[in-house]
């Protein structure tokens, strides 16, 4: 153990997930740094420069793979053919060698921790996400361990268009959650749920909200409007999140058509990456003749919801593929980051998201092939669902109501904090 003597130290491992990525991730850095406490990130390169972030009271080290890079892709592209069909061979070996075989970028991320992180050094070490957690397996003292899980990863066996050779992830991860203490997951909802799939004990899972800090913006801003030159005439709807085919970009895109005149689409992302792909290529051919801008320029998360709420209302569609879409309450970054910017919500109608919109009045969950409807509905009374929204946002998406309770939770578990 650190002396207490000394300022007490976390470490925080991010192999696949971008650092500026998750408010949760930020704001549980700033609030541990609150505590006193130091932050060494250790991240690789890739995923740090795709959103970079510069914290108070925070160490970062990056893992530099670039020379790999080419490598590592056609390795993983092979891997991709056949990576599930070789799901019995993984059960039967090490979690090191399975990253030798098939991950193999992985492991040298895992030999470089091993090389420059030092577990006694620290009350906690975080995995962030689940390649993360599998680096961690030269880990002695498994009770150090605190793993933040983003994804919830189940054993169906069928082929998922979101994460490729799930089965083989889910068999490595099962595997190492049978090790640690402690795991971290942003609802009761999926707490149920991640102790169901795991087999592990609901006091060994502790809650944290994807959710976001400080006041709500009362004022908004003039962001968007600026930067196309959008009439105050007209009124914003903005999706803001990763370009991908679960989020239902296309179809938000092609709802456009038979919006009521007068509104027009922003489609914003953080991931330059995204705009590479074919993906993006076919939302910019059914935007054409349309009013939709794009934007792709990274907003450093402090500014975030200020551009934001130059939009007058936040979509937020999921494709149902599985309980790590359908149960997105409490763990989506943009939902969270819209009731701060007081931006009423058009979202999908999972139950459980729909019960809290219509609980606290904050917009509509529909089907997206009803978003016009939802515009019309929102924008006949548009200041009173902003008003709900940031009222909502100060009574039950602001990070700094759940982080204490979270914080003497892990403290009454371990008595280490």
């Amino acid at each position: 153990m650190v002396s207490k003597t000394q300022k007490e130290r976390i470490a925080l491992i991010l192999y696949d997930y971008p650092l500026g990525a998750s408010s949760m991730i930020i704001n549980s850095i700033k609030m541990f740094a609150e505590k006193g406490y130091r932050i060494d990130i250790y991240i690789n390169y890739r995923n740090f420069n795709s959103s970079p972030v510069d914290l108070p009271d925070t160490h970062i080290l990056i893992f530099n793979d670039k020379k790999m890079r080419i490598l590592i892709k056609c390795y993983r592209y092979a891997f991709g053919l056949t990576g599930n069909l070789l799901a019995p061979v993984i059960k039967r070996i090490s979690t090191d060698l399975s990253m030798v075989l098939f991950y193999f970028d992985i492991y040298r991320f895992s030999k470089w921790l091993r090389k420059n992180l030092s577990e006694k050094q620290y009350t906690f070490i975080i995995p962030v996400e689940h390649y993360s957690l599998f680096c961690l397996n030269c880990v002695k003292e498994k009770n150090r361990i605190l793993y933040f899980n983003m994804e919830l990863l189940d054993w169906d066996r069928q082929i998922s268009p979101v994460t490729k050779n799930k089965l083989v992830k889910k068999i490595l991860e099962f595997r190492e959650i049978q090790k640690i203490s402690h795991t971290v997951v942003p609802s009761p909802l999926r707490k149920n749920i991640f102790s169901q799939i795991n087999a592990v004990d609901r006091d060994k899972i502790h809650t944290l909200p994807v959710a976001s800090m400080g006041p709500g913006i009362e004022k908004k801003s003039n962001f968007f409007r600026n930067r196309f030159s959008i009439p105050d005439s007209d009124r914003i709807v903005i999706y803001s999140g990763n370009f991908k085919q679960w989020a239902k970009c296309l179809e938000i895109i092609q709802s456009v058509r038979y919006w009521p005149k007068g509104y027009v689409l922003v489609m914003h992302t953080w991931s330059e990456d995204a705009i590479q792909k074919p993906y993006f290529h076919e939302m910019k051919d059914r935007a054409i003749g349309l009013p939709v801008y794009f934007s792709w320029e990274y907003i450093d998360y402090t500014e975030l919801a200020s551009a934001l709420s130059s939009a007058d209302i936040g979509l937020a569609f999921y494709e149902e593929i599985n309980e790590n879409f359908s149960e997105i309450l409490f763990s989506s970054n943009k939902i969270a980051e819209y009731l701060k910017a007081g931006l009423p919500l058009i979202c999908s109608d999972f139950p459980s998201l729909k019960a809290f919109v219509e609980r606290y009045r904050i917009g509509m969950a529909l089907p997206v092939e009803e978003i016009v409807s939802g515009i019309k509905k929102i924008g006949d009374q548009l200041e009173y669902y902003r008003r709900n929204a940031l009222d909502c946002y100060e009574q039950t998406y602001r990070f700094e109501l759940y982080f204490d309770n979270f914080f003497n939770d892990i403290k009454k578990n371990t008595n280490k904090i």
